[in-house]
């Protein structure tokens, strides 16, 4: 093709992606089925029921691809999707795809007659899914029960210039256009995010609607990568407290907002400080579909600096987007779009098609493998949008003009200005104004129709405005468009007119039109109920007047052009006016300003922001570690084990001498070296495995001192030596308040991270507690708290939040940190020796001494040591991965009732009688003279009225509320005894018990924290 000698590039018009060598033989279908091959095993899908494997979806797709190939699909033919299910959607898309032919979603909510015509125009293959009436295409549904499904077919695999997707976007007469992607260009799409964002990737939350080309990323991406996607239950609400409770439940670490809603959740956000740990688990978000506003994005970055925000650009007609942008520092002004990906070009051009010199505005286009195969059955259109490339420098034989204006800044990154067309974007959905206006001007009577939009409120609204003859109101119109339109295409308010006020070149004068906008609907101006000034009701209006952008009293929210997205503004505005947590659902259900005055009154009060004491603050900042590089893998170092002579810590010991081969250093508080060795090999005869120094060595000091006690040439062959640190040691001990415990349990730490981060990045794995959350039973995910979060209120948990802290922020330095969260460490699940030191044994013993047991109705977890001593060591191997997060709960998903323990006990071979609560107590009050009693009595408090359960304060069941995917990924991968019944466990830890309860022990050390 004859190209312009005129250089685009030399006028500053041009910006290039990187040029990338991708394999252009491959198509998505090798994509996934890779990752198939890859990892079978691994979660694929998370839903609102259950999870897919990798196998799991690779099944269910083929059995839908079998059944498009039974009906005659084949490469080049078009599927049309009708599904409300999520995972049948994904499944359908996967199953389209295997069988050569494009996948087409339709909302099934969509007005049928819409729906017909849309199916007339694409003449699918056949439907997936329930269609309307009278389709006459093959119908097939989508199977769900993987066990169900045949084996894999045969078909004709697509070809990389073959259709893979089509999506109906809004068209200026009246129809639908029908915009075509091809494999390329989406291989290409997905190979750039997974060279930038393979690291962020692992967890996606589908946050689009599947009727917007961005859900093609949310769903298939991951699936491309062996990442896991997670599909939520959708209500057809915003509702930001479902959005976090999802990202924070199945620790998502991407998504995509439209900056609309995600302006309202920055609000929210602000306004709820208490609730942003639920995103802790985010390390990316992208924003597109309309322009940023740089105040919410950077407020959003202050908030969260260790995620990273991600400006997108692109239309639907060029592979989802084509211009990223990671937003920085330097956007407070204006947020760019930013720089071409891979093998993608922009290209700016005036109105004469000459390329616009840099700085000055121009009509951006696009080229490279992005680029669709135009409209499908709509070749005039096509050719209006796809034109031929004439330009030196660009690549690819076709441009497509966007109809978007932009310019190229000084520093080469491409800004927005606008459009000059009918086309709009409301809430992230592209608009084109004629599309409504054609549908809405069928209705017999009308005369005039002129659609525009809203922006005086605090939400862009489409507004009609019309003339008419007869009687055609309000009502007839809104039905006459949701017949023919799609939910977000109908406006929101309708204001009548005589006539419509025209230029004289016989257009409607839109500037005299927008002079109606801030009159409301008809009777919204009048004077309204006399609300007592300063009332709910008054201050409620208020907030109407500024999300609709005109006074509005006793009319219904959404018949005033109320939308789902100003239903939001409104309950983030009612909560920061009112102080009570409203969702958008409760707004939905009371649409009025009495109805939300009364929900008002009787909502629930937000708690109060808990601010963290000054002392843990304090102590919660890490500085600065200096510049370290990482250990070499091949030179993995010693192992430095803290704790070696506790109860977790020996079994720690043992199983990194079992399973590695890795010389061990032990620190031990001891007088000298010599006998720290002995006290090692006692604790490691106790465990049952040889005493002998074999691989293992042991070292005078102390973790609470400077340096932890070493002289100044023991702490630097440390640092020269040692590639993993294993801190197994701290004082356990929830009777004593921070301040005692903060040598230990943090300053002590804190030298470890010091240590880690000298001369050589080092491992460092960490014990803690579930005790970590502010409230026993509330969620506890796999990740570090907030430094906002409410800290625990005993001392012993407060260390222990503070010591997680400095992990998260040596972590953030480059130190490969875990946190092993413990619950509950049970005895050893052969031998049943159990922890003389923990809670749980100490009232066990108490029981045999008094020869009664307590009633309770309580439940305890069980994890036996050897379980956690295993899967610490595993942490310790340099050659396998942190976790994601930083942190493991290791709390193994069974508990048992206190009450089935206590039965078990035998005093001369019968079980101990049951007693009340409080004669047990007085029981054991008349017992003391002995330690062991003493401490017992020290946390067994009276009953008072309000408590249904005393002992809650000394046991509880860690397992409840606590999240463990990554543990049990971890316990299964290796073989652990992980999840089972622990029948036979207890009965060989309470028959030790019940033989050796008499038998002198030492002072024992009673805890209701976590057992190390």
């Amino acid at each position: 093709m004859e190209r312009v000698h005129r250089d685009p590039a030399e006028v500053g018009a041009l910006l290039t992606g990187p040029t990338r060598p991708r394999q252009i033989h491959r198509t998505v279908v090798d994509l996934v089925d890779e990752a198939v091959r890859r990892h079978p095993d691994a979660e694929a899908v998370v839903h609102p029921t259950g999870t897919l494997t990798y196998r799991d979806v690779d099944r269910l797709a083929d059995a839908v691809a079998a059944d498009l190939l039974a009906h005659g699909a084949r490469r080049g033919d078009f599927v049309a999707l009708l599904l409300d299910d999520r995972v049948e959607q994904l499944v359908a898309m996967l199953g389209t795809m295997r069988s050569g032919a494009a996948f087409v979603p339709f909302d099934r909510a969509w007005p049928s007659q819409r729906q017909l015509r849309m199916l007339d125009d694409l003449a699918p293959r056949a439907v997936v899914g329930t269609p309307p009436p009278s389709t006459g295409r093959p119908v097939i549904g989508v199977r769900t029960e993987p066990d169900a499904v045949a084996g894999p077919v045969v078909a004709s695999r697509p070809r990389p210039d073959d259709p893979i997707y089509a999506f109906f976007t809004s068209g200026s007469t009246g129809l639908p256009k029908c915009a075509v992607n091809l494999h390329r260009g989406l291989v290409n799409r997905f190979l750039s995010m997974t060279e930038r964002f393979a690291a962020d990737g692992a967890v996606v939350l589908q946050n689009s609607a599947h009727t917007f080309d961005s859900s093609i990323w949310q769903l298939l991406w991951p699936l491309t990568r062996g990442a896991t996607v997670v599909i939520p239950d959708r209500t057809g609400i915003l509702d930001f407290d479902a959005t976090l409770a999802q990202i924070h439940r199945h620790r998502v670490t991407m998504t995509d907002f439209v900056p609309s809603i995600f302006d309202l959740l920055v609000e929210r956000l602000r306004s709820r400080p208490q609730d942003r740990h639920l995103l802790s688990s985010m390390r990316q978000v992208f924003i597109g579909g309309e322009a940023a506003k740089p105040p919410a994005v950077q407020a959003f970055r202050r908030m969260f600096p260790d995620m990273r925000v991600t400006n997108t650009y692109g239309p639907t007609e060029a592979s989802i987007g084509s211009v990223f942008h990671a937003v920085g520092d330097d956007d407070r002004q204006v947020i760019p779009l930013g720089l071409p990906l891979p093998n993608t070009s922009v290209l700016l051009l005036d109105e004469h098609g000459a390329p616009t010199p840099r700085g000055e505005v121009g009509q951006i286009h696009l080229a490279g493998v992005c680029l669709g195969a135009g409209y499908h059955g709509d070749a005039a259109r096509t050719r209006q949008v796809f034109v031929p490339n004439r330009y030196a420098g660009v690549p690819g034989d076709l441009l497509y003009r966007t109809g978007d204006f932009g310019w190229v800044r000084h520093d080469g990154l491409l800004m927005f200005t606008g459009r000059r067309d009918a086309q709009v974007q409301i809430a992230g959905v592209r608009v084109d104004l004629g599309e409504i206006e054609c549908t809405i001007a069928t209705l017999p009577g009308l005369r005039q129709v002129k659609v525009l939009v809203d922006e005086t409120g605090a939400t862009a609204t489409l507004v009609c405005f019309y003339s008419a003859d007869g009687e055609v109101g309000e009502e007839t119109l809104r039905e006459h468009a949701r017949a023919g339109l799609p939910g977000e295409l109908v406006p929101g308010r309708f204001v009548r007119l005589d006539s419509l006020p025209l230029l004289t070149n016989g257009k409607v004068d839109q500037q005299r039109l927008r002079g109606h906008l801030a009159d409301g609907p008809v009777g919204t101006g009048e004077p309204g109920p006399a609300y007592p000034a300063g009332s709910v009701e008054a201050r409620i209006a208020q907030i109407w007047a500024r999300v609709l952008g005109f006074a509005a009293y006793d009319e219904d929210f959404y018949c005033l052009g109320g939308t789902s997205l100003g239903a939001a503004r409104l309950a983030v505005d009612l909560e920061r006016t009112f102080g009570v947590r409203l969702a958008a659902r409760d707004l939905v259900r009371a649409s009025t300003v009495a109805a939300q005055a009364e929900l008002v009154r009787g909502g629930r009060s937000l708690p109060a922001t808990t601010a963290v004491p000054p002392e843990l603050a304090r102590d919660a900042r890490l500085g600065d570690l200096g510049i370290a590089p990482p250990r070499p893998a091949e030179d993995p170092g010693t192992i430095l084990l803290l704790g070696a002579t506790g109860f977790v810590g020996a079994q720690v010991l043992a199983a990194l001498l079992a399973h590695g081969d890795r010389p061990v250093v032990c620190l031990v508080r001891a007088a000298d070296d010599q006998a720290a060795s002995r006290r090692v090999a006692a604790a490691l005869a106790a465990t049952g495995g040889s005493a002998a120094v074999h691989r293992w060595s042991a070292l005078a000091g102390d973790l609470a001192r400077p340096q932890l006690g070493l002289s100044g040439d023991d702490w630097r062959r440390l640092s020269r030596e040692v590639g993993t640190i294993v801190d197994a040691a701290g004082r356990v001990d929830t009777l004593r308040d921070y301040l005692d415990l903060r040598d230990t349990n943090v300053h002590g730490l804190r030298t470890l991270v010091d240590l880690a981060g000298t001369q050589l990045r080092k491992r460092l794995v960490t014990l803690s507690t579930t005790t970590v959350r502010s409230t026993p039973g509330t969620p506890l995910a796999e990740s570090f708290l907030a430094l906002t979060s409410a800290p625990p209120v005993d001392g012993y948990s407060q260390s222990k939040w503070v010591a997680e802290q400095l992990v998260r922020g040596a972590t953030a330095q480059g130190v490969p940190g875990a946190v092993v969260r413990l619950g509950e460490v049970a005895a050893h699940s052969r031998t049943g020796h159990a922890n003389p030191r923990s809670s749980v044994t100490m009232i066990l013993r108490l029981c045999l001494r008094l020869g009664v047991r307590p009633s309770t109705g309580l439940r305890v977890d069980w994890t036996p040591v050897d379980v956690v001593a295993r899967m610490v060591a595993a942490l310790a191997d340099p050659h396998r991965p942190t976790p994601a997060e930083g942190v493991l709960n290791v709390v193994a998903p069974a508990s048992v009732a206190v009450a089935d323990l206590l039965a078990r006990l035998r005093v001369e071979d019968r079980p101990l009688p049951e007693i009340r609560y409080d004669e047990f107590l007085d029981r054991a009050a008349d017992a003391v003279g002995d330690d062991e009693v003493a401490r017992c009595l020290a946390v067994l408090r009276p009953r008072t009225a309000a408590e249904a359960e005393p002992l809650a304060e000394v046991v509880h069941d860690a397992l409840v509320g606590t999240e463990t995917p990554l543990a049990t990924r971890l316990a299964r991968g290796l073989g652990l005894d992980w999840g089972t019944s622990r029948d036979r466990e207890i009965d060989v830890m309470i028959d030790r018990l019940n033989r050796t309860y008499h038998a002198a022990v030492g002072r024992p050390h009673l805890s209701s924290g976590t057992a190390q």
